[in-house]
């Protein structure tokens, strides 16, 4: 294979293929590994309190039944920043650096959902997710700051296989309804240069998103770094919010566009 081909085939000389940074900090030397492991699961903390989380995700985060439950319940008090009584927590629910997680009261986190607050070993920026009361992850659901601060508000019904993700801020209020499949607060990654794959060029620091009070996001929606959506909007399923959406308003399409206002 010649030299040309190697690079249109992503693979660099004397550095190897192109990657984003955390998958070189994952993959870096055996001492290297177990750094980037130890922060990504457990942030800060110690090795003690790694191998204390480590237990719980080997024991008690898969136990079915009743007892699972319970054992979840009580163990998670340990490592959330916040675990309010009442919490629900279904089987293997990944939890990363959940000493920079809080989650209100009486709230349900469903079978196989995530929730990851990153820390940038560049620029050593934490991260934070704050869940209100009476909340609903479901199932297999991803709530990520990488890093960034996500904030859900209380009674905030999240659906299964939803994403939710952002490198600057996430801010959703009360009472707000996300259909299944929602992929809410994708940043941009940066391609100004054409020379240097886009892997490595990073992400673009956007604005965050916003999303007021008893909004109704339907099914595979997708909300776009940057936008407002006012409170008791309705966004129709399968719409890419782009702009804006005021107070109030239905919209649809990709883009999405403002069809009426709810009345």
């Amino acid at each position: 294979m010649s030299d040309n081909l190697k690079l249109a085939s992503g693979e660099q000389q004397n550095e190897g293929p192109a990657m984003t940074a955390g998958q070189r900090r994952l993959t870096a030397g055996a001492q290297g590994q177990f750094s980037a492991y130890r922060k990504l699961m457990v942030g800060d903390s110690g090795i003690a309190c790694l191998a204390c989380f480590e237990l719980y995700n080997l024991l008690i985060a898969p136990m079915p039944s009743a007892i699972g439950l319970a054992l979840r319940q009580k163990a998670l008090k340990l490592f959330l920043s916040k675990s309010g009584g009442g919490l629900i927590v279904g089987r293997s629910v990944t939890w990363r650096n959940p000493g920079a997680i809080s989650v209100g009261s009486k709230s349900v986190i469903d079978d196989y959902a995530a929730l990851e607050s990153r820390v940038d070993d560049d620029s050593g920026e934490e991260s934070s997710i704050t869940i209100g009361s009476h909340a609903f992850i479901g199932k297999h659901s991803i709530i990520l700051a990488k890093p960034g601060r996500i904030v859900l508000g209380d009674a905030c019904n999240i659906s299964s296989h939803c994403r939710i993700a952002t490198q600057s801020s996430i801010e959703i209020g009360r009472s707000v309804l996300i259909a299944a499949y929602a992929y809410i607060g994708p940043g941009n990654h940066i391609i100004a240069d054409a020379e240097t794959p886009i892997m490595e060029q990073g992400m673009a620091q956007g604005r965050g998103v916003r999303i007021g009070d008893n909004v109704w996001i339907g099914t595979r929606a997708t909300v776009l770094d940057g936008v407002t959506i006012g409170s008791g909007a309705v966004i129709g399923a399968h719409s890419l919010v782009a702009e804006d959406v005021p107070e109030n308003a239905i919209v649809a399409g990709t883009p999405a566009k403002v069809i009426r206002y709810r009345s």
